[in-house]
């Protein structure tokens, strides 16, 4: 009987290394290097174009090719499955199919205000109470930095005020619905009145915030809006900030800090509310901000607009941006692409580009903090949106594609 066993482990043994030695040949074949070789993502205006690219792929190939319908929420509506034998699957390849896209690429300095929807917990301080001893209920309680308070007792709270005031009507146990890591969880707090006679949580919440930044483009047919190419983050916790309304405002450009090999440079820019109003902020997320452009901005617009490129047509090579780091306005300056990053679904570093012009490299050494948002174009498309500066060399940062900053959800 174990002799039995013996001979049994070793065909099975045998048949594993007969197995591998077959997936190795089969993996150095000119059939699975075409198939390594196709791109991260298909991009067609039709389905008759990408029925075109699908003929021109499969010119060589024994594998099978087909479309369907996808079900994973982080791909495309459609993707290409590659499969040998039509059953063994080796590739899956998102396909955005979909009008070609003109925008109008701006470079604008813009004043950016948003409001928090809901209260974002930035820390638990301590308070003395009525009897002198330091105390946290909102720490006691479990409440976290980068919680974001939605409501207290039922009652929706966007300000500081208002969840002050909820606080104060509650006579004793407050219930208190937060947002943890996309989830939803209830806390209950029991406030303290503070030496001071109020009473208190120890809570500090954030719930608005302003900064400086560039306008990246915007559709003159419908007036949408996009900016930065990144999201706004929240300095103290490091969590995107979720928007319940806010502005774009014009911005006075006072001053330039140079930046240097590990010390980044900024635009020193200021706007208050008698700024023209340019565009709404309706959502915020890794791609940047968006929203639609003001009515009167709208009408004074000029319809000019050029092609968005999709990502697998933006090269290597010559490129220059716009963007605006005085008081005249939005002026072009030359740059290069030099590195192309294939990506199957949106991602902030899509290229890295080098500034090549010499009078921004002299006024500013390069990418600095405020550009986020300038347009690249290319061959006459916009092609990218730029991101963030490298700390250790100014000349150099990452941009993202512009294709994914396209209607992205209100």
């Amino acid at each position: 009987m174990q002799g039995h066993s013996l001979r049994s482990i070793g065909i099975f043994k045998y048949l594993g290394l007969f197995l591998a030695a077959a997936i190795c040949i089969l993996n150095f074949t000119p059939e699975m290097q075409n198939v390594r070789s196709l791109p991260t993502a298909f991009f067609a205006e039709s389905d008759e174009e990408l029925d075109a690219i699908l003929s021109h792929f499969s010119d060589g190939y024994s594998c099978r090719m087909a479309v369907s319908n996808t079900q994973n929420e982080n791909l495309s509506d459609k993707y290409i499955s590659v499969r040998l034998f039509g059953i063994f699957e080796l590739k899956t390849i998102p396909v955005y199919v979909g009008e070609r896209r003109s925008v109008h690429p701006c470079g604008d300095a813009i004043g950016i205000s948003m409001r928090t929807k809901g209260l974002l917990v930035v820390g638990n301080g301590t308070f003395l109470n009525s009897e002198g001893k330091k105390c946290s209920p909102s720490a006691d309680a479990g409440l976290h930095p980068g919680d974001v308070i939605l409501s207290v007792n039922d009652a929706e709270v966007n300000t500081s005020d208002e969840l002050q005031s909820a606080i104060e009507a509650s006579s004793n146990t407050v219930k208190i619905v937060i947002e943890r890591d996309s989830k939803l969880d209830t806390i209950m707090v029991n406030p303290i009145i503070s030496s001071d006679g109020e009473l208190k949580i120890g809570a500090w919440v954030r719930d608005s915030t302003v900064g400086i930044g560039t306008l990246s483009f915007f559709d003159p047919q419908t007036g949408y809006t996009a900016a930065l190419g990144h999201a706004v983050i929240d300095m103290d916790t490091g969590k995107v900030i979720k928007v319940r309304s806010g502005e774009m405002r014009r911005a006075n450009i006072v001053g330039i800090k140079k930046g240097k090999i590990g010390s980044p440079g900024e635009l020193q820019g200021s706007f208050d509310n008698g700024c023209e109003l340019i565009s709404s902020i309706l959502g915020n997320d890794e791609l940047g901000i968006r929203g639609m452009l003001n009515e009167e901005a709208l009408d004074k617009a000029s319809d000019y607009a050029i092609p968005v490129a999709f990502p697998s047509e933006v090269q290597k090579g010559d490129a220059y941006i716009l963007t605006a780091i005085d008081g005249n306005g939005v002026k072009q300056y030359s740059c290069k692409i030099i590195k192309t990053i294939s990506q199957s679904e949106p991602d902030q570093k899509g290229m890295i580009i080098e500034i090549t012009d010499k009078a921004l490299l002299e006024s500013s050494g390069g990418i600095v903090q405020g550009m986020s948002g300038s347009p690249i174009i290319q061959n006459g498309c916009l092609v990218g949106v730029t991101t963030h500066v490298f700390v250790n060399d100014p000349s150099k940062g990452y941009a993202v594609y512009a294709y994914w900053m396209l209607d992205r959800e209100q």
